[in-house]
C-alpha cells in the first residue's frame, strides 16, 4: 500500500474550537457555526455597562453569550465561555426600573485584561439567569475533551474509557504502538464518535486524548517500523502535534483510516460539543438566531471597549498622565503611548 493522505476539510471560519475562547465588540457577524444552537433567549435587556436604557437581545448558546441591540445593528457583544470568570446577580442600581429583576453581573478576562458586564431585563423577569448561565457553563468546562486535546489525563478507568455525555465507543483496537523519539510504546487504541484515544497498557496515566476537530490530517506513512498511521493535530498558534500508531496487519490498518475519515467527516460537517442543557425554548428557536435589521441610519459606529474594562485594569492603561492639546482634533485628550495612534483604538480584536 503506498503512501496515502486524507486531509481534512478545510476549517470554517471563524474556527469552530476558537468561538468560545474569545470576546468580541461590535462584531459584523453574528451567525451561529455549525453545532452551535441557541439554549435561552430573554428579550429587553439592557448592557448596563455601555449601553443603559438600550433595549437588547441576550442570548445564551453552548458555545459563548451573544448581547445585541434592537436598534442599532453593530452594537452587540460576543462572550466566549472560557473567558468567564464569575457569574453572579446582584439587584438593579437603576431606581427608574420598576421590577424586582436582578442585573447579570459577569466578569471575564482575556491574557492580563479583566472585563465586567451587566445586563439587566427592562421588563420583570423572574428567571434566575446567573442560575442558568452558571450551569451551562459548568457543562461547557466538564466538555471540553470534546474541543480540546488532552495528554496524560485521568480518562482511564481499570483499562476502560471513562465515556461522556453524548459520546460512544466506535471501535477498540488492542495491541496498537504508540511511536515516538525512536521507540515504541504498547497499549490500546480507541475510536469514539467526537474523539481518538490511545492508551499504554503498562500505565494508564500516558494517553492522549485528541478530538476530531482538532485533527488537521491523517495519513499512512512508511517508517523503520513498517506503514505506520499518523495524525496531525491543528496548529492553534501553540504547535500541533504529530502522532504515530502501528496497527497490524495492514488490512486493518486500512479499515481504521476509513472509519476515521467517516467520523471526522461527520464531526467537522456537524459538531458535537458536549454542552447538555435542557432548554425550555422551541426546537426552531434552538437552531436559528435572530438578527436586527442593519440600519445604516441608525448606525453609531463602534463603541469603545475601554466601557467594560474594571476599574483597576482601566487605571494600569491610563495612569497619571495628564491630557494635552491635540491640534488636529481640537481636543484635549490623554497622551498616547508609543506607537499608539488614535486609529488603532478603534482597530482592536481579540
Amino acid at each position: 500500500m503506498k503512501n496515502c493522505i486524507y486531509s481534512a476539510p478545510k476549517q470554517e471560519k471563524p474556527c469552530l474550537t476558537c468561538i468560545g475562547k474569545t470576546m468580541k465588540f461590535d462584531s459584523i457577524l453574528l451567525n451561529m457555526v455549525p453545532g452551535e444552537c441557541v439554549l435561552e433567549r430573554v428579550e429587553l435587556v439592557e448592557d448596563t455597562k455601555a449601553n443603559s436604557g438600550e433595549p437588547g437581545c441576550l442570548i445564551m448558546t453552548n458555545l459563548r453569550l451573544l448581547w445585541y441591540s434592537h436598534k442599532t445593528a453593530k452594537l452587540n457583544l460576543t462572550i466566549g465561555y472560557n473567558t468567564l470568570v464569575s457569574v453572579t446577580s446582584q439587584p438593579s442600581n437603576n431606581k427608574s426600573k420598576r421590577n424586582s429583576a436582578n442585573t447579570l453581573h459577569i466578569l471575564t478576562k482575556i491574557g492580563n485584561e479583566k472585563f465586567e458586564f451587566l445586563f439587566t431585563p427592562l421588563n420583570e423577569n423572574k428567571k434566575d439567569f446567573s442560575a442558568i448561565l452558571n450551569e451551562i457553563h459548568k457543562s461547557y468546562c466538564v466538555s471540553k475533551p470534546f474541543r480540546e486535546l488532552r495528554l496524560r489525563h485521568h480518562i482511564i478507568q481499570a483499562n476502560q474509557l471513562k465515556v461522556m455525555p453524548l459520546e460512544h465507543i466506535c471501535n477498540r483496537i488492542d495491541g496498537v504502538w504508540n511511536l515516538a523519539n525512536n521507540q515504541g510504546n504498547l497499549g490500546c487504541f480507541i475510536i469514539t464518535n467526537v474523539r481518538v484515544v490511545w492508551f499504554a497498557s503498562l500505565n494508564e496515566y500516558f494517553n492522549i486524548s485528541l478530538p476530531y476537530l482538532q485533527i488537521a490530517q491523517f495519513s499512512v506513512r512508511d517508517s523503520k517500523f513498517g506503514q505506520v498511521l499518523v495524525i496531525e493535530s491543528v496548529d492553534n498558534s501553540g504547535g500541533g502535534y504529530v502522532l504515530g500508531f502501528r496497527i497490524d496487519p495492514a488490512s486493518r490498518l486500512k479499515q481504521i483510516i476509513q472509519e476515521l475519515r467517516s467520523l471526522h467527516v461527520t464531526q467537522n460537517r456537524n459538531p458535537e460539543f458536549g454542552v447538555i442543557w435542557k432548554s425550555t425554548l422551541e426546537d426552531q428557536a434552538k437552531t436559528s438566531m435572530p438578527l436586527p435589521p442593519k440600519d445604516e441610519k441608525q448606525d453609531q459606529g463602534v463603541r469603545c471597549f475601554a466601557n467594560y474594562l474594571q476599574p483597576d485594569c482601566f487605571n494600569s492603561i491610563s495612569g497619571d498622565h495628564p491630557p494635552e492639546f491635540d491640534k488636529s482634533i481640537g481636543l484635549a485628550m490623554e497622551k498616547l503611548p508609543k506607537g499608539v495612534n488614535r486609529n488603532s483604538l478603534w482597530k482592536i480584536t481579540f
